[in-house]
């Protein structure tokens, strides 16, 4: 993760929290300790989807489960996570799930990445099909979300 800074707003103290190359490469995310509260921003999505990691913004898979990894870390079983992405409050276990996905996400795209494979072979391929049920609701949401993942491992 990026840096951390404790500021005062309004007189409640919050940690801001850089989250270096997860959806963007100037993503934050808050921590009000008082109130147990995480704001992800577009770091976590309670919406159903896959996210979307603008790669060409410094955006990378990696960076995505770097990030639910510290909110799944910091979190306790009162915690509120609410995404700037939709979806209701949510807690650790949709967290917990969307953080797994990713990772499988990850771990499938590396192998592929690793093994030479081009964006249109990875695209063919289709590495999140057992995914997609869930997280996809139609073909190219799919096929976005092999792009950017495919693309985090490809950036310059």
């Amino acid at each position: 993760m990026g840096g951390t800074k404790t500021v005062t707003i309004r007189g409640r103290e919050a940690l801001l929290t850089h989250a270096t190359n997860a959806h963007t490469d100037g993503d934050s995310w808050i921590y009000l300790a008082d109130a147990n509260v995480i704001f992800t921003g577009d770091l976590f999505y309670n919406n159903g989807f896959y996210p979307m990691i603008d790669y060409a913004n410094g955006g990378d898979i990696r960076g995505m489960v770097r990030a639910n990894d510290a909110f799944l870390k910091l979190a306790n079983p009162e915690t509120k996570i609410a995404s700037s992405r939709g979806g209701a409050v949510a807690g650790r276990a949709e967290v917990s799930a969307f953080r797994d996905m990713l990772a499988k996400a990850r771990d499938r795209m590396a192998a592929l990445v690793g093994e030479g494979m081009t964006e249109d072979e990875a695209v063919a391929a289709k590495p999140f099909k057992d995914l997609d049920a869930k997280w996809a609701s139609n073909e190219q949401d799919s096929i976005n979300f092999i792009r950017n993942a495919y693309n985090s491992f490809k950036r310059a």
